[in-house]
């Protein structure tokens, strides 16, 4: 179903330190306190980083960057990923926030299935997460495909209505979160308009879940390439998407639902045992916040 939405496109204080009255610090703050935390904040940014982008974002020198993240690998917060040269988050991540939801638990069990998908099919496949009105792409395999696909960059933006991770998100969400992304586009466009908007939304999204995986809606500009994506879910919650592109003309249409779509359904439902077994259930509430 190739269709576009027919919306309108849109592109708390710490607890560290003690303070006092004049808003001073009461203490002197520790600076290689200071500096791990700037070493584990970028390594979050970038999912993956070796000692010398981290040197250079931070301005830290290599050798006491390489002596915080092997603290931190001691602690739990940080691993080193030989698959993609660098180091990265873990999941331990979570327990520096009480309630926190985020992209490290869902990375973490997602790589090993996407890495293995990518590795069998050779196409690229990502992760994508729900950031305000839009998704986020978190994690790809794109290095590790022969073929240079548009649009893999980590942290890109992708449209709710168009791209093919939005729509499965929004066909897969529950429906009181469904509603909700839904009214914060309709109410850019005009009233007279914002019924039909939502049957044919409606009509889009039933495809979708028929069909079991969401398709990107056409573009001129990308008119060679397709993605299609499903749904990551835990506890009747969708936790992200699961996205493969490839080109339109290296698969037939008629093949794509088994050489494609069958073998990404079955690497998100792997994805979701993974977080079932390791983290139970996810409990967040709509758009990405916490619900404590």
């Amino acid at each position: 179903m190739n269709a576009m939405f027919p919306v309108e496109d849109c592109l708390t204080p710490s607890n560290g330190a003690a303070v006092v009255g004049d808003g001073a610090h009461s203490y002197a703050p520790v600076e290689s306190v200071l500096r791990a935390l700037e070493v584990l904040k970028h390594l979050n940014m970038l999912r993956v980083a070796t000692v010398t982008e981290l040197h250079k974002i931070t301005g830290i020198a290599k050798p006491t960057v390489v002596r915080m993240l092997e603290t931190l690998i001691t602690a739990g917060y940080v691993t080193r990923d030989k698959a993609f040269g660098g180091y990265r988050i873990t999941a331990n991540v979570q327990n520096l926030s009480d309630g926190y939801f985020g992209a490290p638990m869902v990375i973490e069990a997602a790589h090993p299935y996407a890495l293995e998908l990518t590795q069998r099919i050779k196409w690229g496949v990502g992760v994508g997460m729900l950031e305000g009105q839009f998704m986020r792409l978190q994690f790809t395999t794109a290095r590790y495909s022969p073929w240079a696909m548009p649009m893999t960059h980590l942290r890109m933006r992708l449209d709710l209505f168009t791209s093919a991770m939005g729509r499965a998100y929004l066909a897969f969400c529950p429906d009181y979160e469904r509603e909700a992304l839904i009214d914060a586009q309709l109410v850019r466009i005009t009233p007279s308009k914002r019924a039909e908007s939502r049957r044919q939304i409606g009509r889009v999204i039933d495809d979708i879940r028929n069909q079991g995986y969401a398709r990107k809606v056409r573009s001129r500009e990308h008119s060679s390439t397709e993605t299609i994506s499903v749904a990551i879910r835990n506890d009747g919650l969708v936790l992200g998407c699961l996205a493969l592109g490839y080109f339109r003309n290296a698969v037939p249409e008629s093949e794509v639902a088994q050489r494609l779509a069958e073998p990404l359904q079955v690497t998100a439902h792997a994805i979701e045992a993974a977080i079932a077994e390791n983290y139970g259930n996810m409990t967040r509430t709509p758009m990405g916040q916490n619900r404590n």
